[in-house]
C-alpha cells in the first residue's frame, strides 16, 4: 500500500479492471430503504394533516413498516436487506455484517456493501449484476447511481489499470475550519529532533481545538497513512495539550497543505507490499 498523487489532467474511463483481480466496475446504488423495514415492535403514529378520517380525529395509526425518521427503521432495513440477500443466494462476511458476497459457479462472483442505502457492489461477471439489479428494482424503489465516485467522504478515482482514493476534499474542508487555507507549507508532518512530552513547560493550548484537530487528523488517515503515526502522538495528549503540542498538530496541517493530492491507489497485477522507512536515529 502506498501513498500517492492523482493528475486530474489525466482523462479517465468510465470502465476499469478492478484490483488485482481485474474485476469490473465499483459501483453504487441508491435505495428507498427505510420504507421497507418491517418493524417488529408495534409502533402508532397520529394521522398526519389530509389523511384524518372523519368520524375518526381520536384515532391513531399503527405503522406496518419503517419510516424515515424512525429510531427502529435503521435495524428494520437491515434486517429486511440481510433477509433478501440471503434468499438471492449471497453468504454474509463472518468479518463483516454489511458485506455480502455471491459466487456462481462457471460464471463469477458478485461482491456487495451496504452502508444504510447506499449499495456499493463490483463483480467478475456482467450476467451477474444485471441479474442483481433486475432482482433490486423489481424487489425496492432504487437508483443506479452508476460508477462509484464518493463514498463516505472518500473519493474514488478509477481507471482500467487502478483504483485511487483520496479525501482531498476533506482536507481542503480542514484546513479552511482551521483557519490555515492559505498556510506556507512543510515538507515533513513533525519535526525529528522535537520530542513531544506530556509536560513540556509551555502554556496550556485551547483543549477543545486541539482535539478537534487530531480527531479530524485520525479520519483523514483512513487514505493517508503517511500521517498515521502524527495523528496517533498527537492523540496521546488529548487531555491537557500543551502550546507545543498545538503546535505540533498545525504542523500537521502545513504538511496535508503540501500534500493535498495524496491517496492511496491500487494498481492491477501489483501485489501488495508492505515498505517501511527509518532514519538512522
Amino acid at each position: 500500500m502506498e501513498s500517492a498523487t492523482h493528475d486530474s489532467s489525466v482523462s479517465i474511463s468510465e470502465t476499469f479492471d478492478h484490483t488485482p483481480q481485474k474485476w469490473k466496475n465499483l459501483s453504487e446504488v441508491y435505495a428507498q430503504s427505510f420504507l421497507n423495514g418491517v418493524l417488529e415492535e408495534e409502533v402508532y403514529v397520529d394521522p398526519s394533516e389530509g389523511f384524518v378520517i372523519k368520524g375518526a380525529e381520536d384515532k391513531v395509526y399503527i405503522l406496518r413498516k419503517a419510516l424515515y425518521g424512525l429510531k427502529q427503521a435503521p435495524r428494520a432495513w437491515y434486517s429486511e436487506i440481510d433477509t433478501y440477500l440471503y434468499q438471492c443466494g449471497f453468504h454474509r462476511s463472518p468479518n463483516e455484517a454489511t458485506f455480502y458476497v455471491k459466487t456462481k459457479e462457471g460464471v463469477g462472483t458478485l461482491i456487495v456493501s451496504i452502508y444504510v442505502d447506499d449499495i456499493v457492489y463490483t463483480r467478475s461477471s456482467d450476467e451477474m449484476v444485471k441479474e442483481f439489479k433486475a432482482e433490486m428494482i423489481c424487489k425496492y424503489e432504487m437508483s443506479d447511481l452508476g460508477l462509484l465516485h464518493h463514498f463516505l467522504g472518500i473519493g474514488v478515482t478509477q481507471t482500467e489499470r487502478s483504483i485511487f482514493i483520496h479525501q482531498k476534499k476533506y482536507a481542503i474542508t480542514l484546513l479552511d475550519k482551521f483557519g490555515l487555507k492559505d498556510c506556507k507549507s512543510v515538507s515533513t508532518p513533525l519535526v525529528a529532533i522535537d520530542k513531544l512530552q506530556r509536560e513540556d513547560g509551555s502554556e496550556a493550548a485551547d483543549e477543545s481545538l486541539y482535539r478537534k484537530i487530531v480527531g479530524s487528523l485520525l479520519y483523514l488517515t483512513a487514505t493517508r497513512p503517511d500521517i498515521m503515526f502524527s495523528a496517533s502522538l498527537l492523540a496521546r495528549f488529548m487531555h491537557n495539550p500543551s502550546k507545543m503540542h498545538y503546535g505540533a498538530a498545525k504542523r500537521v496541517l502545513r504538511y496535508i497543505q503540501g500534500t493535498i493530492d495524496y491517496g492511496i491507489e491500487y494498481v492491477t497485477g501489483k501485489s501488495a507490499l508492505l515498505v517501511g522507512y527509518c532514519d538512522n536515529d
